[in-house]
């Protein structure tokens, strides 16, 4: 029986939150995971949605699609910090047109035990768990940048998000990424209740017009450097035409928030998991 890929995830600390900033947030974040769940149609079995409280839950043909899917999640609503589970396994409990939430089996037995695990440890906030000997090692490389990510402020965090949408990790070389589902994702960061309770948003001018998908970053087994894979010609001078800045100003931004090594250590540890877990599918 082919193994599928569950993705439970819950906001931590969601009952810190006073009444009124939850409920903005899990509309922010119901946003977030119907455009989300549009991108990345192909490679979603049942769409990611609203299991319990805070918590989601979903289920992927892959596992590549599941960590990529989670990585953009948890950069549109930075500073908020989510935790997941990811399980892989096989999906034997089977309501078709069913929703995730009535699905059962293996793969969510493990993402189960995942993000329970989660719950325990310090230096992780994503696990995935299988019958497979990788998971530590993945574990280790999937958790690599939250350090850098967590201490961006939101404008480098809008930053990391603009290189995500237009320089995107895919797994084959056809572009299925659409610019409006680009702009749509970047509008939502950017009007955002995040952006309104961080101090550093700064005058929010972007010009839409601008936004595109430039170049597709294809997740591969071959042995490319990462730096020449993630760094790309113009690339400062590009977002800085969506962001009314400059080419010098976007240069020190990408660096203060680290988006360069955040990002080579992500395409890492998704090269790692395609070898480890298989990734077939695109966004």
């Amino acid at each position: 029986m082919s193994e599928y890929t569950s993705l439970i995830i819950d906001i931590k600390k969601s009952r810190t939150y006073d009444l009124q900033d939850r409920n903005d947030l899990q509309v922010y974040l119901s946003k977030c995971v119907k455009q989300l769940n549009m991108m990345f149609k192909e490679s979603i079995r049942f769409d990611v949605t609203f299991s319990a409280g805070d918590e989601l839950q979903g289920m992927f043909y892959d596992t590549v699609s599941a960590v990529m899917y989670l990585r953009l999640l948890s950069i549109l609503i930075n500073p908020v910090e989510v935790r997941a589970g990811i399980g892989v396994g096989e999906w034997n409990v089977r309501i078709e047109d069913g929703l995730s939430t009535e699905q059962d089996g293996p793969a969510y037995h493990q993402a189960r035990e995942a993000i329970e695990e989660v719950y325990k440890m310090q230096t992780q906030r994503f696990r995935i768990s299988s019958t497979n000997n990788d998971d530590v090692l993945a574990n280790y490389m999937l958790n690599a940048s939250m350090n850098y990510i967590q201490n961006q402020n939101y404008i480098q965090s809008r930053i990391l998000l603009l290189l995500e949408l237009m320089y995107p990790f895919v797994n084959k070389t056809v572009n299925p990424i659409k610019v409006t589902e680009v702009k749509n994702l970047l509008e939502l960061k950017a009007v955002s209740i995040i952006s309104k309770n961080d101090k550093k948003t700064g005058d929010i001018t972007l010009d839409f017009n601008n936004v595109q998908v430039i170049e597709m970053i294809s997740i591969t087994e071959e042995a490319i450097d990462a730096e020449d894979i993630i760094i790309k010609k113009n690339m400062s001078s590009m977002i800085a035409e969506v962001e009314g800045s400059t080419r010098q100003n976007i240069d020190k931004l990408i660096k203060r928030g680290n988006s360069i090594i955040i990002r080579i250590m992500d395409y890492m540890a998704l090269k790692y998991i395609k070898k480890a877990y298989g990734g077939n599918y695109d966004l």
